[in-house]
C-alpha cells in the first residue's frame, strides 16, 4: 500500500475488479503504536536494514524502505479509504507487536 500514489484510486480499481462478496485481505508494514517496540523497529529499519541492504545490494533501495512506512495513512483513514470505494466489514488488525497490519474487507 505504501507504494500506491492514489490510494483512493488503487482502492477504486480494486473494488472494480472483486467481485460482489470476494473478499480482500492487504498486508503491509506499520508503525507500532509501543514506544518501545516503534524505538527498536525505528533503529533496526531506519538504521540496520538500509546499510546491511547497502552492503550487500543497492543502498538507496533500502534507505527507501523505512521512508516509505511514513506515506501510509492512519488505520482509521486506510479503513475509511476503503469503505468510500464500496467495501464492506473492513477490519483493521495491527499484527506483531504493532510492526504490521492486515487489512480485510469484503466487496
Amino acid at each position: 500500500l505504501r507504494n500506491f500514489v492514489e490510494l483512493p484510486a488503487f482502492f477504486a480499481e480494486l473494488a472494480r475488479v472483486v467481485r460482489p462478496g470476494g473478499r480482500v485481505a492487504l498486508l503491509d508494514v506499520s508503525v507500532p503504536t509501543n514506544r518501545l517496540v516503534r524505538a527498536g523497529n525505528s533503529l533496526y529499519f531506519g538504521r540496520v536494514v538500509p546499510w546491511l541492504g547497502g552492503l550487500l545490494s543497492d543502498r538507496a533501495a533500502y534507505g527507501y524502505l523505512p521512508r516509505s512506512v511514513s506515506y501510509l495513512p492512519a488505520p482509521d483513514a486506510l479503513s475509511q479509504l476503503m469503505r468510500d470505494a464500496g467495501f464492506r466489514n473492513v477490519a483493521h488488525h495491527q499484527l506483531s507487536g504493532g510492526l504490521t497490519q492486515l487489512l480485510l474487507s469484503t466487496r
